[in-house]
């Protein structure tokens, strides 16, 4: 392929846009969590452009992305905004959603054979613990709160991802982001904030254990076992959300 005087230049915009889009697609997310952004709230580009010191257009790409995964709603005339909270309805049918998921990931991850996947969970993992312990004990680690939090929401999801990227299979990574988007709206409604970083990490550790066996029906067991615990726990802080509101 012969390039063309400043193709390259125009290759380096296009990857620093794409970086700018994602970084202004984080920092909303970010807001939405920490609950700056509330359920139903309008999302104007012009005023979020000046928040986040950034031009109108990777504004309106984040906000694309995020209307793709259901956190955010677009409607025609009328602009962006927030995706109100789920009902009680809304999270088990969730939750329904990423065991069927997740459960059939984990076993086709296993199942192409690849001698990386194993290590490649090993290392998410050790991620992950590492931001758990740094978010459970603030202290000692000297890290901010609230980065510390959102390190852990990341790493959990990485270790997540790496399921779905070993099962070949681009479009089961399209419907994982488009469920952690409404996993968010979970967690916006949920004031209490991380509340099972080490807990997470346990049951995750089952799920590597069950990858170096080899035994597909020991990963899904396991990942079945993490969802399920995931959902009492999530049903629970949201109890307590609606007491302590009361």
């Amino acid at each position: 392929m012969t390039l063309t005087p400043g193709a390259a230049d125009t290759l380096q915009d296009s990857d620093a846009t794409h970086m700018l889009s994602e970084r202004v697609y984080r920092s909303i997310l970010r807001l939405v969590h920490r609950g700056q952004l509330k359920g139903g709230a309008p999302l104007r580009i012009e005023e979020l452009s000046r928040i986040l010191n950034v031009s109108p257009t990777p504004v309106r790409e984040g906000l694309a992305r995020l209307a793709a995964t259901g956190l955010v709603i677009h409607e025609p005339r009328k602009g962006f905004r927030v995706a109100p909270p789920l009902t009680a309805d809304q999270f088990e049918l969730l939750m329904d959603a990423r065991e069927l998921l997740e459960v059939g990931a984990s076993g086709l991850a296993l199942a192409t054979g690849s001698p990386e996947f194993a290590p490649a969970l090993r290392k998410a993992l050790q991620t992950q613990e590492a931001a758990a312990v740094a978010f459970s004990d603030p202290a000692q680690s000297h890290a901010d709160p609230e980065e510390a939090e959102w390190a852990v929401i990341d790493a959990d999801l990485a270790f997540h991802h790496v399921l779905f990227a070993f099962t070949g299979n681009p479009f089961i990574g399209v419907m994982a982001d488009s469920l952690n988007g409404q996993s968010h709206r979970l967690r916006q409604q949920a004031d209490r904030g991380v509340s099972d970083a080490l807990e997470a990490v346990a049951e995750h550790t089952a799920i590597l254990r069950a990858a170096e066996s080899g035994d597909r029906g020991a990963i899904e067991s396991a990942m079945r076992m993490h969802l399920r615990l995931v959902r009492a726990r999530a049903r629970a802080d949201r109890a307590a959300s609606r007491e302590e509101t009361t």
